[in-house]
C-alpha cells in the first residue's frame, strides 16, 4: 500500500500522462495539396482560383496586418468511408478561418497556445463522408499586427510576421484516447481538489490506482497496439466512477459556450468582423458534433456585422437560434459603456438590440449581457425594465481594487427604485471539475465561489476563449459532459441564459438587495482618457438630439410621416462608438483614429441636416436663434460679428473674442421659450462702452462677486456680494491648474491610483494674462500657462453681468505623457453628499472618506454637472465634455487631462478644448439652480441667418420635469416620441402642453410598445416618481 507522499508522486504521473496522451487525439491518414495567394485586402468571400499559385512546403508567407488564402480539394479515399474527418494546419498566422464547400465552417487560433498548438488548432470538415467525395477547403489566415502592450512602459517584442508553410493534414479522430483523455482529466482534478478527508476523493484514488497499474506512460517504449489496449483497459477501470451520483442539494453550474467579443480594442473594427466570422461558424460546428452543446452571443451589432458580410453563415445562425441552440441575448447594440454615455443612448443601445434581435430571430432578450463594463450607473435598472429586460449579468465587478464585492446573486435596485435581478457569472474558463468546485463551492484557487449559499446553490459558467480566441474548444464541451452529475462535482447541465436566470429567480431564497450604481473601484482613468472621442461623443449626442427634434417638427409643419433614415446611420456610429473600449478610449491608436474620423464626420453631417431641417426666409440683416431645450432661456447669445452693425433692440451688447480668437457679438436679455426660436435684426452700430464690472489689475466686482486673483490669476479670493459669502475654502484658490505624474501600478490608459494625489503640485507658471473684453454683456480675461516644460494651456475666464456663472473656455497644447491635469475648487460649502448628474438624474456620493469604500470613490463620474450644496446655497462645477471629478470634504477637482500610453502609445498629444464653469447659486440644488444651466452650457443655441419664426412647440409646467428627447418614431409613421424625465429627484404631476393637438396620446414602453393610451389630445396630465422616465407617444 503506497503512503501518501506516494501516492501524491503517482497522481503527478497520471497528470503528466495527460500531455502524453494530448497528441494521439488526431492521428493523420492523408495531406491535402494547397495553392496560396497573399493580399493586403480584408475579403469576406474565397478569392477567383485564377488569383492562387502552387505552394510547397517550406515557403514562407505574410507582413504584418495581412492575409494568405490556402485552397485546395480534398478526394475521400476508399478507407476512409463513414468516418468524420478533422483538418489540421501547420502554417503559422495568428487567426484563421476555415471554409468549408464554400461555407465558413470554423476557426484555427494559435494566439492563444495550449499544450504544443494554438487552442483551436484541428478542427471537423465533415461526419459520415462518402467515398469518392470531393470537399473543397480554403483557410484565410491572418499574419496579425504589432500591440505595444497595455500596461505602463511595457513594451512587447515585435516579430516579422512571416510564416512558413509545413502543410496541412487530414486526421481523423482516435476515440480510444479521446474518451480516456478527458475521463483522466475529470477525475486528476477531483482527486486534486477535493478534501483530503473526502471518502469520495479516496475512492477516485483507489480507482486511479488501478488505472496506474495497467497504463504505459512511454508510448514510444511498446508496440502501439499495446499501448492503445492499456488505454481501452484503463477507461473501463474508471468507467464506474461515473455511477456515484450527486444529491439532490448538489450545486448547479449552468454552463453555456461564449466568446466575450470586443467590437474594437487591441484591433481595429474590420478585424472584429473576421473575428466574429470565423468564431460564429465554429459553434455551428461544434453544435453539429455535440447536440447538447449551447452557445451565447451578446451583441447584436455583431449580427448585423454577420448578416451584410457573411449572409449564407448568418441564415444558418438564424436556424441554429429556432432550435433553441444558439442564443442572441445580451439585449443591446454593443456592449456600451455605462459611465459616459447619455441616458437617452443607453437606451437606444436596448432599442436597437431588441428591433435587430425581433426582427431577425424573432427573439426578446430578457438578459442585459456587460461582463466588461467599467462601473454601472444607477438608471441601468429602470431603462431595462423599459426595454423589456428582466436580468442583468456582469463579471467585473470581481474586479475591485480595494473592496471585495459581496454577491454574486442579487437585486439591484436603481435610482427610481425599479429592480432587476442581476448575476455575478463567469466566463473566460474551462467547465470541468476543478473550475466548478472553485466557483460554486469552496474558491480554492480563486476565493470567488457563490457568496450566500443560503440564497442559492445555482451559477452560470460561460466557457471559451474571448476576443478571438474563437471560443470553446471540443475539448471543453468533452469535460462539461463529464461533470453533468458525479458525486463530488457540482451538477453541470447546458443552459441558455434566459433560461438560467428564470430558474435562478425562482430558486432564490431572501436574496440581498444592492441600491443605487454599481461603482467600479478600478479602471477611473478611462473617464478622462482620449480626449477628442469623448467630446465627440458629447457633441454627438446633441447634434443627434437637435436634429431628431427639428426632422419631427419639419415632418408636423409638412404633414408628413416622420422619416428618420438620414438619422439612422449617424445614430449607428455614435452607438458603435460607444463600445466599452472606444468611448473610454482604451483601444490601439488605429481603432482611435477610426473612432475620431467616423464621429467628426458625423458632427458635421448632423450639423448640415439640422440646417436642412429649418425653413428660413430670406433676410440679409436678420439673424434667427433657436432654443431646442425644453425651458425658457436666458443666458448670453454669440452672434458672429460683423463690423459696424448690432443688434435692434433694447438688449446689452458687447463686442469679443472667444477662445478660437473668433470676433463675437455677445448679446444678453434675449428671452427664448422652450423650442422656439426668435429673430434678431440688424442694424447700424456699435454697442456703447459701458460696463458692469470694475477691474483693477488683481480685484474685479462684478453685479454678484467680487473676485480676488493671486500672482497666476487664480481666484484666492470669491465673495458672493449678494450673501456676503466668502466661496473660496481651505486649500488652493478656485480654478487652480494642478498637475501630477500619472503612472499606474497597471492598466495604463485605464487606471487612476488613489496614489496620484500625493503628487498633485500648483506647479503651472503664467505666461500672459490680458483683458480680452469688457463691457455690459460679459468681462473676459484671457490667460497662458506653461502646464510644463512640454504642454501649455491658455483659457478664457468669462464672468457675466447678468448671471453668477463663471465660465471658462479652455484650449490645451499638450504634449506630454504620464501626466494628470485637474482643476481644483476648494470651496467653503459644507456637505457631506455631493450630487453628480448621470442618466435621467443625478447621484449623490460621499464626499468624506471615512472608511475603505468612500476612499476606493476617490475618482467618479459626472455628466454635465456635479453640485455641493447646503440646504440654501450650493455650488456646481459644469463641464461640456469632462467626466471624472474627484471630491474630498468642501474640495471639487475636475479632471481636464490624462496622459495614458498603452495601448495607444502616442498618449493624448494634441491642441484640445473644453469648457467648463463654476456657478454659485444662492440657493439649494433644483433645476433652475444647477440642472438648467448644465443643459445651457452644453446645448448652444441654433443660430441661422435669415428669418425663421418659430412659436414654442411643447413645454412642460413643472421645472423639474426635462424633456429629454423628441424623436421619430422607429416605424416612421405620422407619430413622434417624446421621453421626459424628472431630475430633482421629487414626485411631481404636471402638464405636458403641445401647440398642436394630438389625434392620439399613448404611453409607450422605451421600444415604443403602447402601454396606454391617453383620452387627452392636449394638455396631458402626468404624473412622475422621483427620477421617473416616461414615453409618449404622439400620433398626429
Amino acid at each position: 500500500m503506497l503512503n501518501e507522499k506516494q501516492i501524491e508522486r503517482m497522481l503527478r504521473k497520471l497528470k503528466r500522462f495527460e500531455t502524453t496522451l494530448e497528441p494521439y487525439i488526431f492521428k493523420k491518414v492523408d495531406e491535402i495539396n494547397m495553392a496560396m495567394y497573399q493580399t493586403g485586402r480584408n475579403l469576406n468571400q474565397i478569392p477567383d482560383d485564377s488569383l492562387f499559385s502552387s505552394v510547397s512546403k517550406g515557403e514562407t508567407w505574410g507582413g504584418e496586418g495581412n492575409y494568405c488564402w490556402f485552397k485546395g480539394q480534398f478526394k475521400v479515399d476508399k478507407k476512409l468511408k463513414g468516418k468524420t474527418l478533422y483538418i489540421r494546419p501547420d502554417v503559422g498566422g495568428y487567426e484563421a478561418m476555415l471554409w468549408v464547400n464554400g461555407m465558413p465552417f470554423g476557426t484555427f487560433a494559435t494566439k492563444i497556445v495550449v499544450t504544443r498548438h494554438g487552442n483551436h488548432y484541428c478542427n471537423m470538415i465533415k461526419q459520415n463522408v462518402e467515398e469518392g467525395e470531393i470537399i473543397d477547403i480554403a483557410l484565410e489566415y491572418y499574419a496579425g499586427h504589432y500591440v505595444m502592450g497595455c500596461m505602463p512602459f511595457e513594451e512587447n517584442p515585435k516579430n516579422s510576421y512571416i510564416f512558413e508553410y509545413k502543410g496541412i493534414d487530414i486526421c481523423v479522430k482516435n476515440e480510444d484516447v479521446t474518451d480516456f483523455l478527458f475521463d483522466l482529466k475529470t477525475f486528476n482534478q477531483m482527486a486534486s481538489v477535493l478534501d483530503k478527508n473526502s471518502f469520495v476523493r479516496a475512492n477516485i484514488i483507489k480507482t486511479l490506482t488501478e488505472v496506474h497499474r495497467v497504463l504505459y506512460y512511454s508510448p514510444e517504449n511498446v508496440d502501439y497496439d499495446v499501448f492503445i489496449n492499456s488505454i481501452r483497459k484503463a477507461k473501463e477501470i474508471i468507467k464506474p466512477l461515473y455511477e456515484y451520483k450527486n444529491t439532490s442539494l448538489a450545486p448547479i453550474a449552468a454552463v453555456i459556450g461564449h466568446s466575450h467579443m470586443d467590437t474594437a480594442w487591441l484591433w481595429h473594427i474590420d478585424e472584429t468582423i473576421k473575428k466574429c466570422a470565423r468564431t460564429y461558424s465554429n459553434q455551428l460546428s461544434l453544435m453539429e458534433q455535440y447536440p447538447e452543446y449551447k452557445f451565447i452571443q451578446s451583441s447584436a451589432y455583431h449580427g448585423k456585422m454577420i448578416k451584410e458580410n457573411y449572409p449564407e453563415l448568418f441564415e444558418r445562425i438564424k436556424q441554429a437560434v429556432k432550435e433553441g441552440r444558439y442564443e442572441p441575448n445580451g439585449a443591446v447594440w454593443v456592449e456600451c459603456d455605462c459611465n459616459i454615455v447619455s441616458g437617452e443612448t443607453m437606451i437606444r443601445q436596448f432599442l436597437w438590440g431588441q428591433r435587430f434581435t425581433k426582427e431577425n430571430f424573432d427573439y426578446t432578450s430578457n438578459a442585459f449581457w456587460l461582463p466588461d463594463t467599467f462601473g454601472y450607473s444607477p438608471s441601468i435598472p429602470q431603462i431595462m425594465k423599459g426595454c423589456r429586460v428582466d436580468y442583468f449579468l456582469t463579471t467585473k465587478m470581481a474586479w475591485n481594487d480595494t473592496n471585495k464585492f459581496p454577491y454574486d446573486t442579487f437585486y439591484w435596485k436603481g435610482l427610481d427604485g425599479t429592480k432587476v435581478l442581476a448575476h455575478m457569472n463567469k466566463m473566460d474558463l474551462w467547465p470541468d471539475p476543478e473550475t466548478c468546485i472553485d466557483f460554486l463551492v469552496d474558491g480554492h484557487k480563486t476565493k470567488d465561489t457563490i457568496c450566500e449559499k443560503t440564497v442559492s446553490n445555482m451559477r452560470l459558467l460561460c466557457y471559451g476563449f474571448g476576443d478571438g480566441g474563437g471560443g470553446p474548444q471540443f475539448e471543453m464541451i468533452e469535460m462539461a459532459r463529464r461533470c453533468k452529475d458525479i458525486e463530488g462535482c457540482p451538477k453541470v447541465e447546458h443552459m441558455l441564459v434566459g433560461e438560467f436566470m428564470e430558474k435562478l429567480e425562482a430558486s432564490l431564497v431572501d436574496s440581498p438587495t444592492i441600491f443605487g450604481e454599481l461603482y467600479l473601484e478600478l479602471h477611473r482613468g478611462t473617464l478622462t482618457n482620449q480626449h477628442t472621442i469623448k467630446r465627440n461623443n458629447r457633441l454627438s449626442e446633441i447634434k443627434l438630439r437637435d436634429l431628431e427634434y427639428l426632422t419631427v417638427r419639419n415632418a408636423i409643419d409638412n404633414d408628413k410621416a416622420c422619416q428618420d433614415t438620414h438619422i439612422k446611420p449617424l445614430m449607428e456610429t455614435l452607438l458603435v462608438n460607444q463600445f466599452h473600449d472606444i468611448l473610454p478610449g482604451t483601444c490601439i491608436p488605429r481603432a482611435h483614429e477610426q473612432s475620431i474620423k467616423e464621429t467628426t464626420k458625423l458632427i458635421g453631417a448632423a450639423d448640415d441636416l439640422i440646417h436642412q431641417n429649418i425653413k428660413v426666409t430670406a433676410g440679409e440683416d436678420t439673424f434667427s436663434v433657436m432654443n431646442t431645450l425644453p425651458f425658457t432661456r436666458r443666458d448670453v447669445i454669440y452672434l458672429d460679428y460683423i463690423d459696424g452693425y448690432m443688434i435692434e433692440g433694447n438688449y446689452k451688447q458687447q463686442i469679443t473674442k472667444d477662445i478660437y480668437d473668433n470676433k463675437k457679438l455677445a448679446i444678453s436679455g434675449v428671452e427664448i421659450e422652450a423650442f422656439s426660436s426668435v429673430v434678431l435684426k440688424l442694424v447700424k452700430g456699435y454697442p456703447g462702452e459701458d460696463t458692469s464690472f470694475e477691474y483693477n489689475n488683481s480685484t474685479l466686482k462684478t453685479p454678484f462677486a467680487k473676485i480676488t486673483f493671486n500672482e497666476k490669476g487664480y481666484m484666492k479670493s470669491f465673495i458672493d456680494t449678494t450673501v456676503n459669502r466668502e466661496l473660496k475654502g481651505e486649500g488652493y484658490a478656485l480654478n487652480t491648474l494642478l498637475i501630477a505624474e500619472d503612472v499606474p501600478l497597471a492598466w495604463d490608459s485605464w487606471d487612476i491610483d488613489a496614489d496620484y494625489e500625493l503628487k498633485l503640485r500648483d506647479s503651472a507658471v503664467l505666461l500672459d494674462s490680458k483683458v480680452i473684453s469688457k463691457g455690459e454683456v460679459e468681462f473676459r480675461t484671457r490667460n497662458t500657462y506653461k502646464l510644463t516644460e512640454k504642454s501649455t494651456l491658455t483659457q478664457d475666464i468669462i464672468f457675466y453681468a447678468d448671471r453668477s456663472e463663471v465660465r471658462f473656455e479652455t484650449k490645451m497644447d499638450w504634449q506630454d505623457d504620464h501626466r494628470l491635469l485637474k482643476t481644483a475648487f476648494d470651496t467653503t460649502v459644507f456637505s457631506d453628499f455631493s450630487r453628480q448628474e448621470m442618466q435621467f438624474g443625478y447621484i449623490k456620493r460621499p464626499t468624506t472618506r471615512n472608511n475603505n469604500l468612500e476612499k476606493a470613490k476617490f475618482e467618479v463620474c459626472n455628466h454635465k454637472y456635479t453640485d455641493l450644496s447646503e440646504t440654501r446655497y450650493g455650488v456646481s462645477i459644469l463641464n461640456d465634455c469632462k467626466y471624472g471629478i474627484s471630491l474630498k470634504n468642501s474640495q471639487m477637482r475636475l479632471t481636464l487631462h490624462k496622459g495614458g500610453c498603452r495601448p495607444d502609445y502616442r498618449g493624448d498629444k494634441g491642441v484640445h478644448y473644453c469648457t467648463y464653469a463654476f456657478l454659485p447659486h444662492n440657493d439649494g440644488f433644483n433645476a433652475d439652480s444647477v440642472i438648467k444651466p448644465a443643459y445651457e452650457l452644453n446645448v448652444k443655441h441654433i443660430i441661422v441667418k435669415g428669418e425663421c419664426k418659430q412659436p414654442s412647440f411643447m413645454s412642460v409646467d413643472a421645472d423639474n420635469i426635462i424633456i429629454e428627447t423628441i424623436k421619430p418614431c422607429e416605424d416612421n409613421e405620422k407619430g413622434y416620441i417624446i421621453r421626459l424625465y424628472d431630475a430633482e429627484g421629487t414626485y411631481t404631476n404636471t402638464t405636458l402642453n403641445l401647440n398642436k393637438d394630438a389625434k392620439q396620446v399613448e404611453i409607450t414602453n422605451m421600444l415604443e410598445e403602447t402601454i396606454d393610451i391617453l383620452p387627452e389630445k392636449n394638455n396631458i396630465h402626468l404624473s412622475f416618481k422621483p427620477f421617473e422616465i416616461k414615453t409618449v407617444k404622439i400620433s398626429y
